[in-house]
């Protein structure tokens, strides 16, 4: 099957084009053929060079939502653009065409172009969460009009955990049977003995003892991910375990903020910052526990790796009541009673890890996301 992941083209770092990578991948291991559509934008080169060892790539002039000067209001309209994507999209001949939404209001304009294009099609919304519920300006006007071209699109939109499909079920106002597909997003699970050859080479290289304790964060820096709560924690932390230290990959607007806060916290010698990497596997390997702190997601893709590479997982509490996985693997809360003394001590940690990598093993393998997204290829070709 030929298949066209085509992307809204808001970056190549974030967790939604890491997304289409491992499916590209796992999808060319299945027999397939995936290809690429995106952006002629600079920011979208490294995605299209990623991509390139796996399949085709196209690209050409299109202007992302958030470099619209209004943003949604304008693309939503976009019918022009609709088109001219439509004729580029059929004359790809692919099977299907899988679009791959940030979030709601992203890309309306893809939507139209798959009702011109008359093609199969499915559609990914990674951060189903309303404007109203992130306190976006004029979130209410956003909500309506992107509301109302989601209705008018032609194939099956899918949402990547859960809660995310019932937050898009209740936006839509879908029920009685009508709703969104469940994909639930996959991570290739990493070896125990690559894990164990990269934790000795990676903690060599960063300086670490054996008996220091590393607590790991990746995401960009920008507000959605909260890295100065990161920081709060890891000053938790280091008052009551000399051991640990703290690491956070990834980079952003807020790096002058996160290092001020370092120096006002005083970590400097706690806290290393390598900043963007495009491998985070040595990472996670050296790492001892994860600690996520995002204000919202969709099914984080860097919390899912951190749990397939074996690692003790804390978060806040607004992703443990939001993301049900999360009570399964008996994560923990940060702040909660007993956090910190559950950190520290190796058996529990290992116990917790285990237990993060196994559910991993069992539903979250990006084969498995693949095989499903798959089935729904099959159902928007027949029609059905």
């Amino acid at each position: 099957m030929r298949i066209l992941l085509v992307s809204s083209s808001s970056g190549s770092r974030g967790g939604g084009e890491l997304f289409l990578l491992s499916l590209a991948e796992a999808l060319r291991a299945l027999g397939h053929e995936p290809s690429l559509w995106a952006s002629n934008h600079p920011q979208m080169d490294e995605l299209a060079r990623k991509f390139y060892p796996i399949g085709p790539v196209r690209r050409e002039s299109y202007l992302n939502t958030y470099d619209r000067r209004f943003r949604s209001f304008s693309d939503a309209g976009d019918l022009r653009s609709g088109r001219r994507l439509a004729a580029t999209w059929r004359r790809l001949a692919p099977d299907v065409v899988h679009l791959n939404k940030q979030n709601l209001e992203d890309g309306l304009d893809l939507i139209w172009a798959a009702r011109f294009a008359s093609l199969a099609t499915v559609c990914t919304i990674h951060v189903t969460q309303t404007a109203r519920y992130l306190n976006a300006r004029h979130g209410w006007a956003r909500d309506a009009v992107a509301r109302a071209v989601l209705h008018r699109y032609p194939g099956r939109l899918v949402a990547i955990g859960a809660s995310r499909r019932s937050d898009l079920n209740r936006f839509l106002g879908w029920h009685n049977g009508k709703g969104a597909a469940l994909v639930e997003n996959g991570v290739p699970l990493p070896s125990r003995q690559d894990l164990a050859r990269l934790r000795h080479e990676t903690r060599l290289r960063l300086g670490l003892h054996d008996d220091h304790l590393l607590g790991l964060g990746v995401g960009r820096m920008v507000e959605q991910k909260r890295p100065r709560l990161f920081l709060e924690y890891a000053a938790q932390l280091a008052a009551s375990e000399p051991r640990a230290k703290f690491c956070w990959v990834g980079d952003g607007p807020l790096r002058p903020q996160w290092e001020a806060e370092v120096g006002r916290q005083a970590l400097n010698d706690r806290v290393l910052t390598p900043g963007w990497t495009q491998e985070v596997l040595p990472y996670y390997a050296a790492a001892d526990f994860f600690l996520h702190t995002a204000a919202y997601e969709g099914l984080p893709l860097a919390l899912l790796e951190a749990m397939g590479s074996g690692l003790p997982c804390v978060v806040t509490s607004n992703l443990y009541n939001d993301l049900e996985f999360l009570q399964l693997a008996r994560v923990l809360r940060a702040g909660e009673e007993g956090w910190v003394a559950a950190l520290a001590c190796a058996h529990q940690r290992q116990a917790l890890g285990e237990r993060c990598r196994d559910l991993v093993a069992r539903r979250y393998s990006v084969e498995r996301m693949a095989r499903d997204y798959l089935a729904l290829y099959e159902l928007a070709v027949a029609g059905k």
